[in-house]
């Protein structure tokens, strides 16, 4: 019974993290090297919500995060996705304001999670959440929603 759940948890995982071959992107995330489509997409009505990850995508944490920050951003959005690895290695010059300006601290690698919610325009970041506040800390997940919420309605 025991080795039954935990087949299905796994695969409930990898179902959560599954990938498409472009650029490793989940199903419904447009690549990071497609942004600026993202951004032509948001069309200065929906915000651009950048999920950056690790590469750990055996992490139930982090397959729980993930799953419980696309809840809280909800439809209407644009979704991005990158790695965490890539993204520290990148050369942030090209990216707009607000990612530019975040993307100098570095991102946490590994068993990690990072929703960023900008502006249509990606000038500003709205809100930031990280694994440790999405995976079960039911508080922190519905100030995080509720703020999307807000700034959802505050660009239609």
């Amino acid at each position: 019974m025991k080795r039954h759940f935990l087949t299905a948890a796994a695969a409930l995982i990898l179902g959560i993290v599954s990938v498409s071959a472009k650029d490793d992107a989940p199903r419904g995330f447009m690549p990071i090297s497609e942004l600026q489509e993202a951004r032509e997409k948001a069309d200065g009505k929906k915000l651009i919500v950048l999920v950056v990850k690790g590469a750990d995508d055996s992490c139930p944490n982090c397959a729980a995060a993930l799953e419980n920050g696309e809840k809280a951003v909800g439809s209407g959005v644009v979704k991005v996705f990158a790695r965490a690895e890539k993204m520290n290695k990148e050369d942030a010059s090209a990216y707009p304001a607000a990612l530019k300006e975040r993307a100098q601290q570095r991102f946490t690698t590994g068993a990690a999670v990072t929703f960023l919610v900008f502006d249509p325009a990606m000038e500003k970041l709205i809100v930031e959440a990280t694994r440790k506040e999405l995976q079960s800390n039911k508080k922190l997940t519905a100030e995080f929603k509720k703020t999307v919420q807000a700034a959802k309605k505050e660009y239609k």
